[in-house]
């Protein structure tokens, strides 16, 4: 039989191990960041004679994490009458960061009869801090023979800063 000493000790030995080996797997499992509300992105530009004329259209969603590192977007771009196919320019914290291109998609409600959208989405791990995330909606015209490029930019701040 063990003495009293030599249980205590074993008893402490036991749970000084099992929480060592508790803490090792601690740092395994991945942290998952928690997501807030969706922001709604819409945009829109108009062109053509007395700018009368719609050129494009963006319409979404963005959501920023917990973390403040990750940012996640759906949005819906809609080609009108947009001379050359619209994009959309991506900067955070103010640094430009990618484009996102129309490629011909399928008809939404978003877009009128007759023309279509291309589903933009994507999950983006920044690497760094999240202040702000810019959409900047790229579209053109051709009036009289003089081509213009149209832009029309949204700033979303991350709540969680």
């Amino acid at each position: 039989m063990l003495s009293t000493t030599r249980r205590l000790r074993s008893t402490r030995s036991l749970a000084v191990g099992l929480l060592v080996a508790v803490a090792a797997l601690l740092p395994l499992t991945p942290a998952h960041a928690a997501y807030g509300a969706p922001l709604p992105i819409q945009q829109a530009i108009y062109g053509g004679v007395n700018n009368a004329q719609l050129l494009a259209r963006s319409d979404g969603t963005l959501q920023f994490d917990d973390g403040n590192t990750k940012y996640k977007y759906y949005i819906e771009l809609c080609r009108v009458s947009s001379f050359v196919a619209p994009s959309i320019r991506v900067a955070v914290n103010g640094v430009y960061q990618y484009t996102l291109f129309y490629n011909v998609g399928s008809a939404t409600a978003l877009c009128p009869s007759g023309y279509t959208a291309t589903i933009l989405s994507a999950e983006v791990n920044h690497g760094g801090t999240v202040a702000n995330v810019s959409f900047t909606l790229v579209a053109s015209d051709f009036i009289n023979q003089v081509y213009r490029e149209r832009t029309r930019t949204s700033t979303y701040d991350n709540p969680y800063n």
